[in-house]
């Protein structure tokens, strides 16, 4: 979460402890002319039940807000032989980068796997060589990963998505007389 976000949150879930807390007081301690007012057209009941709830639900929002959970990574399950077996999607990336490398004509990439219930989807971003048949590149791309990670983690892959952001031209150094 941005901490902007974080800090903005912060501030709502205190101002809603805050109300709470002052709904709770109003009715032994009434403050100015609000506090007349609420002791006045709601019951003593009311108000200490409408302030804790308020009080406890900004106290526990703000501590959930200030300590989040530690996000784990993100894995997919295999049920094997002899119990589960979990692989991490990091590992995943880095056996479609395996595959990557071993393409002639790609010039640099990025990669992200996704687990959805169809499958793992992969998405690269690809920089390739300015001489390559972009239609053969990729088909060729999308057929090797699609098998390596089938055959090498039983998992299915339903989609390889490939986005060729740049054509690399290669240098060629000037000859000097």
């Amino acid at each position: 979460m941005k901490s902007f976000l974080r800090a903005f949150l912060v501030i709502v879930f205190l101002l809603i402890t805050g109300t709470g807390i002052f709904l709770m007081l109003a009715p032994t301690h009434p403050i100015g002319e609000i506090g007349f007012y609420l002791m006045h057209n709601y019951g003593e009941t009311f108000l200490l039940a409408v302030g804790g709830a308020l009080a406890l639900i900004g106290l526990v929002s703000l501590l959930i807000s200030l300590f989040p959970a530690k996000k784990q990574p993100g894995t997919v399950l295999q049920n094997g032989e002899f119990g589960e077996v979990r692989i991490t999607l990091s590992a995943l990336e880095n056996m479609v980068l395996r595959v990557i490398q071993q393409v002639r004509g790609v010039r640099g990439s990025s990669r992200r796997v996704d687990a959805t219930p169809q499958g793992l989807v992969v998405y690269l971003q690809l920089k390739v060589a300015a001489d390559q048949n972009l239609p053969d590149l990729t088909g060729e791309l999308q057929r090797k990963i699609k098998e390596y990670l089938e055959e090498s983690t039983g998992i299915i892959v339903s989609e390889v998505r490939v986005n060729v952001q740049s054509v690399v031209l290669d240098q060629v150094p000037l000859k000097v007389k």
